[in-house]
């Protein structure tokens, strides 16, 4: 251990000293963490929202169950979706060809997110939209190159899990979950409605899962109506519309698919969860320690101990959940004997200081 920490104070003190190699090696970072959320939300659209039927070896699943097991997608990929169906209903027969579909879909999927990253661009910060528009420039590239025809990987699974639509929608809302969440932890998003749940939820300074959510609600409610109205399934020939029974499935297998994905990605995302440490101790000089290393303040009281009778100092302060073990490693080598409860905290009102997104 001692080897170990001795290290890594090397490498820190490398980067304090030279600033160019930090960015380099944080953009090369954050580059890699948006590639690779690119492609698990691109592969778990491909394999569980939107298989390629038509490479499937047993063709009978499709016209017995295909109608049930289609699923919707939320966010910009779920209006792509819309934009899909609305082509079916006009008629549009090229759709029909598997590859038509998912370019038509991903390039759909570009063009929604245009006006939103400019959003980002003037309200959020200009990394953070770098970053959006790589993401969403990558899952465009793996959505449409991404091979799913009758023998690759990707249909393989599919096919495997077809009939099995709670396994199905437990991956689906894992992978858009975990590949959300990746790019929440970078300070960017995948795109499109993240964008708008990450702004408003900086602005209120609570979790992001909730308003994710309540615009996908809409959006899924659009597509099924769409699809009740034609162009919810292929057969391989025509346009067929779903019956609203079945599309009452999908939609409530959707909700479930969105109850997952916002689970996931507030798990994995804790940048706006806050904790609450009341932290006591005999040291009337440990709170000026602990303000001079995390970028929030305290509150000191006095007090008496209980058993002891001596004067001791609790110290309440509101921190970061990824803040909380820096706090606590401070507050022990400052005071070995401090004693530390850990709170969570819902919410906060007041100024809580937040780290610019650049």
């Amino acid at each position: 251990m001692y080897y170990w920490n001795r290290f890594k104070k090397k490498i820190i003190n490398y980067f304090y000293d030279h600033p160019h190699q930090k960015d380099s090696l944080q953009y090369a970072y954050a580059l890699f963490i948006t590639a690779l959320s690119a492609i698990i939300f691109s592969f778990g659209f491909k394999c569980f929202i939107q298989p390629n039927y038509q490479a499937f070896s047993n063709p009978e699943l499709i016209n017995e169950n295909g109608a049930i097991l289609a699923l919707a997608s939320s966010g910009a990929s779920g209006i792509s979706q819309s934009v899909v169906a609305l082509c079916k209903l006009l008629g549009f027969e090229f759709i029909i060809d598997p590859f038509n579909l998912y370019v038509t879909n991903f390039i759909s999927y570009f063009i929604i997110n245009v006006p939103l990253l400019l959003l980002a661009y003037f309200k959020i910060g200009k990394k953070f939209a770098f970053l959006s528009l790589i993401n969403v420039i990558l899952v465009t590239i793996f959505g449409i190159i991404l091979p799913n025809n009758q023998g690759d990987f990707i249909t393989q699974i599919s096919e495997a899990i077809f009939n099995q639509p709670v396994a199905r929608i437990l991956f689906a809302g894992l992978c858009t979950g975990a590949a959300t969440a990746l790019s929440y932890l970078i300070e960017s998003t995948c795109g499109g409605i993240d964008i708008i749940a990450y702004y408003i939820s900086e602005k209120k300074s609570s979790g992001v899962g909730i308003y994710s959510a309540i615009f996908n609600f809409f959006i899924v409610l659009l597509f099924s109506i769409l699809s009740c109205m034609n162009g919810g399934l292929v057969d391989g020939v025509h346009f067929v519309a779903v019956e609203v029974s079945q599309q009452a499935i999908i939609f409530m297998y959707t909700f479930l698919y969105m109850v997952i994905t916002t689970v996931v990605v507030d798990t994995i995302n804790v940048s706006n969860k806050k904790l609450s440490l009341q932290i006591i101790s005999k040291d009337e000089n440990l709170s000026q320690v602990i303000m001079a290393n995390i970028p929030h303040g305290c509150t000191v009281v006095h007090g008496k101990g209980g058993y002891t009778g001596n004067d001791v100092f609790i110290i309440l302060v509101t921190v970061r959940k990824n803040e909380r073990r820096k706090v606590v490693k401070i507050a022990k080598q400052a005071d070995p004997t401090c004693f530390i409860n850990v709170l969570n905290t819902e919410q906060v009102y007041g100024k809580f200081f937040r780290k610019p997104i650049k």
